[in-house]
């Protein structure tokens, strides 16, 4: 129950949101397509895609993401990873919005057969401008890890997000985004997560963009399992 009672807490700050309901909206979707392949003394072959969509409707913003990482070398898998997020906000001023989010990870060679956290917390636009944003989010949530060997765990979770776009120029873009989850519970167990990327734009709808994402644990299920994943991606981009 106590579990719940995280979730539900979240609703009086959103039913108190201020501002005037209207039918004026944003739709905009930004999806990602890398895919590399090499042959001679080893074959490699990696495919990755993401697909994120953004909704902002009056006091209300949505937004979905899904990433896909698939590799294997001499046939033999070595990476698979899927992630899936949800987000509700819900402005309470101009700056200051409420939200409720859904994580779900699955990593095969993690040491998990998935994660997922439902969480519930406030952020606060720190920067809106034609060349910078910056946000910032802390929530608390409900985490349940499902592990490969040992059976599941639930715990609470703490988290807190740091998300940054600059617009360096009209055609080039540079994003920042770090996460920091901690198990409230044994703060041992934390993971980090550090996502840069720049895309310089072909034409209206059209970027090609490179990436560079570390995912690190600090104490992985298992002792036989890295602690730092990183990836390094060079992709085509679409957005509409």
């Amino acid at each position: 129950m106590k579990k719940i009672g995280i979730l539900g807490a979240v609703v009086c700050f959103l039913s108190i949101a201020s501002g005037e309901e209207n039918n004026d909206y944003q739709w905009k979707t930004h999806g990602e397509l890398s895919y590399v392949k090499t042959s001679g003394n080893s074959d490699t072959e990696t495919f990755a895609t993401k697909i994120e969509t953004n909704l902002k409707k009056s006091v209300n913003r949505f937004l979905g993401k899904g990433e896909f990482l698939y590799g294997k070398t001499d046939n033999r898998e070595n990476t698979n990873k899927l992630y899936l997020l949800g987000r509700w906000e819900r402005l309470l001023n101009k700056r200051l919005f409420g939200f409720l989010q859904g994580d779900y990870l699955r990593d095969k060679f993690s040491g998990y057969d998935y994660k997922t956290i439902w969480s519930a917390g406030l952020g606060y636009d720190i920067l809106k401008t034609e060349k910078h944003t910056l946000k910032g989010l802390i929530s608390l949530g409900y985490t349940l890890s499902q592990y490969k060997k040992d059976g599941s765990k639930d715990y609470t979770t703490g988290t807190t997000e740091i998300d940054y776009r600059w617009n360096i120029r009209e055609n080039l873009t540079f994003k920042q985004l770090l996460r920091y989850d901690v198990n409230l519970e044994n703060t041992d167990i934390y993971f980090l997560k550090s996502d840069s990327s720049v895309a310089v734009k072909i034409n209206a709808h059209f970027s090609m963009g490179v990436g560079y994402k570390v995912a690190y644990q600090n104490k992985p299920p298992s002792p036989d399992i890295e602690k730092t994943d990183t990836t390094f991606l060079t992709s085509l981009i679409v957005d509409f």
